[in-house]
């Protein structure tokens, strides 16, 4: 993924960015105090990897021939993530095929997905895919005989994926039965169901960024309760590898162990406790680059949540390598039990950072 961001940088024209708050921040901020971002102190927060499987499938990120892009058999709660451009010169189609290795049919409950029509417009993609899955609207189901094959999503044989354009698609299920998953890509007019049985492995990118990772979620909750009078701002570093570790994991093609460095796919549920009759200021600071991305809001864990785009009212931020640039992400009373619901957005730059601000 780090590629491509790369990629759309190079072509970004630079602005003029302040060390304060954005005027599209500043402008939807109750508190318009100002924020030294080069000066906020660092919030300590406790980790759990939990939940179940995550098929990562990132490598080769630019695909060249037909072939099998990752493959690997899970069973119960899993996610699978993809994220491909077609490099040749030719149409092609990338899709997701499930093999029930098992004696007994199975009906595979999709509990959430999300995928972005294919485009040169790497940023639009790892963007509208996530409003999509943070909206929380798809559901499915899949039935798979026994020793039998069928489409994770039948949706995704009918999309064609043009020459240099990038695919994004992420699919929550659940399998009471051991299921091999394998990503393909192949000619448009080849049935998938056929062509697996003959396609070999494609051999990882320099960015070796695929593999099968245990605990698809992390929990992340403060150590303390955040006291905005006396702790000030503050700010959560999410995916840089130091302060938020990667996820390590094997590439079931190969045996090898593997690193997601950027956690990509991996949801984030993230709890501040914070004490106090007021109300808190949050945001979101990329400090990678260029950045377009969502998360979600819930004001307590049991509540619906709301789907925020980041950046808010603009395309991206984060330009020339920017990380001086902020989103609002909202104000809220200190009684309410934040979960904030984050992942990494493909085609983006990380780390990127959660800014808690107390209102004046």
């Amino acid at each position: 993924m780090r590629n491509l961001s790369k990629l759309v940088a190079a072509f970004i024209f630079v602005t003029f960015l302040s060390l304060t708050l954005t005027s599209e921040a500043a402008s939807k901020s109750v508190s318009k105090s100002q924020i030294n971002l080069m000066d906020i102190p660092e919030w300590k927060v406790m980790t759990a990897d939990v939940g179940g499987t995550l098929l990562f499938s990132d490598s080769p990120e630019i695909v060249e021939e037909d072939g099998i892009l990752y493959s690997d058999t899970v069973q119960g709660k899993t996610r699978l993530l993809y994220y491909h451009l077609n490099g040749t010169k030719l149409p092609k189609k990338i899709v997701a095929v499930l093999e029930n290795t098992s004696d007994q049919d199975v009906d595979i409950t999709i509990s959430n997905y999300a995928f972005g029509e294919p485009s040169k417009d790497y940023l639009y993609v790892g963007k509208s895919t996530q409003e999509q899955y943070f909206k929380n609207t798809n559901i499915g189901f899949a039935h798979v005989p026994a020793h039998g094959k069928r489409l994770l999503s039948t949706k995704l044989d009918k999309i064609v994926v043009d020459p240099e354009k990038l695919v994004y698609g992420v699919f929550d299920f659940n399998a009471t039965v051991p299921l091999k998953v394998t990503m393909l890509m192949l000619p448009v007019n080849e049935n998938p169901l056929l062509f697996v049985d003959r396609a070999k492995i494609l051999p990882a990118d320099k960015s070796r960024l695929r593999g099968t990772f245990t605990g698809m979620d992390r929990i992340m909750k403060s150590e303390k309760v955040y006291d905005g009078k006396k702790d000030g701002t503050v700010a959560i570093t999410l995916a840089d590898g130091k302060f938020d570790r990667y996820r390590t994991g094997i590439d079931a093609t190969d045996g090898s162990i593997v690193e997601n460095y950027g956690n990509y796919g991996i949801l984030y549920k993230i709890n501040i406790p914070v004490k106090g009759l007021g109300k808190t200021n949050y945001y979101l600071n990329p400090r990678g680059g260029v950045y377009a991305g969502a998360l979600n809001i819930k004001k307590d864990q049991h509540a619906q949540g709301e789907m925020i785009e980041t950046p808010l009212n603009k395309a991206f931020f984060g330009q020339d390598n920017s990380i001086t640039d902020l989103t609002y992400l909202g104000q809220y009373d200190n009684f309410n039990q934040l979960v904030i619901e984050f992942s990494p957005p493909g085609a983006s730059n990380l780390p990127a950072r959660l800014i808690l601000q107390p209102q004046n």
